[in-house]
């Protein structure tokens, strides 16, 4: 029979605290069909969320699952009761909406209210713990941490990870606002997105993924979607607020971020190995907790890279900043500047300056302040980022900060400012040839073709024998009076091509062309609207908001629950809080919903009766149904009954 009635007299003696908790550790499928405890117990049944919560039992609350469910179904007579291990293993799993309560006969005047198993949890259970490798880790002994194990590491030994890490965010950021990546399917970042972002911040693909991770859960990027562009990772305005900060808040937010996503069984495991992620994830978690996925588990490690990647964790084991933070040390969290004292402590001063190379490299020997460092990487390509990064000014990188607005002669200032050894001869000569050529070859769209109008002939006649660019089939306009070229590709096309070939090539209007017509006075021009943002999808242990969507964090490690938490309790309450919502409605309006028979004892002063109906509908205090047996339509007050049974 269904654990609906059970589980829905559970969720309607909960308090306010009880059901937040619950409602945080469980994912429910439909949100907007929940209203009252009845409904909220359906959606908590279905399948998938009874296998998403199973995953999140630990060893004892398998074994406790498992100890109801057999003492339930080996107890033919009820007897006097449940012994105390029924008793405890019922109350173990009732908050995590695995069991259910239902009135049990004793000797008392009043029926019992006892912890009751749930025929769709003991079948998700079953199918489960009937996989080989689950029941080999149940079997399996919990590691015991070594009392001589790895020391914590000192406060100076993850500074460099920190700031190689935090460097790269920034970087993704920058790329991320020049270009939205594209997400896939699932919420997370496209192969194709991976691939550039790598490529921006010459790491592995594994790396650049960490990275979007961080940044997403930090509320630093979200998705956007547009009719042009499809959804995408976008930077928000938390992330251009994070670009401004010094690098020790920015290594902040991002820890206290990751902090946030070490919950659940990854925090149980993280207590057990006592502060040693790397033995956690490894060691730990699939023992202690045996029926989680190989998804979860996957997330799990990767959090771990993330992990030592941040200098959260020095060669597996937490850095006492980062114990500091997953304890929430009352101290830390009234005083945010005793964190901030001991990172801006580890982690190096800003750097007085750069030393710019003859072959075009800029040496970058430490941190550098917010508008600097924007700057730099603005008129410059990265080669490494690290404690000391790497940068390499280029044609294309110049043409690239030409285009955003910044002149060579700014950039020649901002190199004189910050050179350490001056601005060496070969970058000077560069800058000068940039200065020159730029908009000397235009790229804009004609009437039928794109048109490419070049300053110089002689560029022009290389072009249309340069063997990259002979795909582009360029042709000479005889018409235009200056040299124009033709092409029939698409302007960005054609655009991409020159600049990959080193053109000094920009996207520009006809500059032959007379001059739009103003607009009239009144005339209002609209502007595009805000493109939604949808939250993005990943697997998370816990702290799920309801619908399976992660809720979106922001950095700080105390807040509330989700709002859309908080909503879904209001509307259960409220709705356990109706007259009529008591255990008979409960019944009838699963038999409603099943469209199942029901006997019902109603009483009517000294006379009781029983019938049985066929439930239609409840609405108003009062019960329709068909007696089928009398082939009539009955409608009775909810108030006058005194009894239900579902039929079978």
């Amino acid at each position: 029979m269904s654990g609906s009635l059970p589980l829905a007299a559970s969720i309607a003696g909960m308090e306010r605290a009880d059901l937040t908790a619950l409602l945080e550790r469980r994912w429910v499928p439909n949100p907007a069909a929940v209203r009252d405890p009845l409904s909220l117990a359906l959606e908590l049944l279905r399948p998938d969320s009874v296998a998403r919560a199973l995953e999140t039992l630990d060893r004892s609350g398998i074994r406790a699952l498992l100890a109801l469910t057999t003492a339930s179904s080996a107890d033919s007579d009820p007897g006097p009761g449940p012994g105390p291990e029924q008793e405890v293993a019922g109350h173990s799993v009732l908050a995590l909406g695995l069991a259910g309560l239902a009135a049990q006969p004793g000797n008392d005047v009043l029926p019992r209210t006892e912890p009751v198993p749930l025929d769709e949890v003991a079948d998700q259970l079953r199918i489960l713990i009937d996989s080989s490798d689950a029941q080999e880790r149940l079997e399996r002994s919990v590691p015991v941490p070594s009392r001589t194990g790895p020391r914590k590491p000192t406060s100076a030994a993850w500074f460099g990870a920190a700031q190689t890490t935090t460097q790269r965010a920034a970087a993704a950021l920058r790329a991320l606002a020049l270009e939205p990546v594209k997400r896939n399917r699932r919420g997370g970042t496209s192969q194709t997105g991976v691939k550039t972002l790598a490529e921006a911040l010459r790491t592995g693909h594994e790396q650049a993924e960490r990275v979007v991770e961080m940044l997403r859960s930090a509320g630093l990027i979200h998705g956007v979607v547009s009719a042009a562009h499809g959804d995408r990772f976008a930077v928000s305005p938390a992330g251009i607020a994070w670009l401004g900060l010094p690098h020790a808040e920015r290594w902040l937010a991002l820890a206290e971020a990751l902090a946030e996503r070490i919950s659940g069984p990854l925090a149980t495991a993280l207590r057990i190995s006592e502060s040693a992620l790397g033995t956690a994830v490894d060691e730990v978690l699939p023992v202690e907790f045996p029926l989680l996925s190989e998804t979860r588990l996957a997330d799990a490690r990767a959090l771990a890279d993330a992990a030592e990647d941040l200098g959260f964790t020095v060669d597996g084991t937490l850095t006492p900043i980062a114990s500091a933070l997953l304890e929430r040390d009352p101290d830390l969290a009234s005083d945010p500047e005793d964190p901030l004292a001991s990172i801006r402590a580890a982690l190096p001063p800003i750097a007085p300056g750069v030393y710019v190379q003859p072959d075009l490299s800029i040496i970058v020997p430490g941190p550098l302040s917010p508008d600097d460092e924007a700057a730099l990487f603005g008129v410059a390509d990265i080669e490494q980022l690290g404690v000391a990064s790497s940068l390499r000014i280029t044609p294309s990188s110049l043409g690239r900060a030409l285009e955003s607005g910044v002149g060579i002669a700014d950039a020649r200032a901002l190199l004189d400012r910050l050179s350490l050894t001056g601005i060496p001869q070969p970058l000077d000569f560069l800058l000068s040839d940039v200065e020159s050529k730029h908009g000397s070859v235009i790229v804009f769209a004609g009437t039928s073709r794109t048109r490419v109008r070049v300053a110089d002939p002689a560029v022009g006649d290389a072009m249309l024998v340069d063997r990259a660019l002979l795909h582009l089939q360029l042709q000479r306009d005889p018409g235009a009076l200056a040299y124009v070229l033709l092409s029939r590709l698409r302007p960005e096309h054609v655009l991409a091509a020159l600049v990959d070939a080193r053109y000094a090539a920009i996207a520009g209007s006809d500059p032959d062309a007379a001059p739009a017509a103003p607009a009239e006075p009144g005339t209002v021009v609209p502007a595009p609207a805000p493109a939604p943002a949808p939250a993005a999808t990943s697997a998370a242990d816990d702290g799920s908001e309801p619908g399976g969507e992660p809720a979106p964090t922001t950095g700080s490690l105390a807040r509330g629950p989700h709002p859309a938490v908080a909503e879904l309790v209001d509307r259960v309450l409220a709705g356990a809080e109706q007259p009529g919502s008591g255990e008979w409605t409960r019944r009838i309006e699963l038999a409603i919903r099943e469209k199942r028979a029901i006997e019902i004892t109603a009483a009517a002063g000294s006379d009781v009766r029983t019938f049985r109906l066929l439930p239609a509908s409840l609405s108003g205090g009062r019960l329709r149904a068909s007696d089928q047996t009398a082939g009539v339509e009955r409608t009775l007050p909810v108030s006058a009954i005194t009894g239900v049974e579902i039929l079978d």
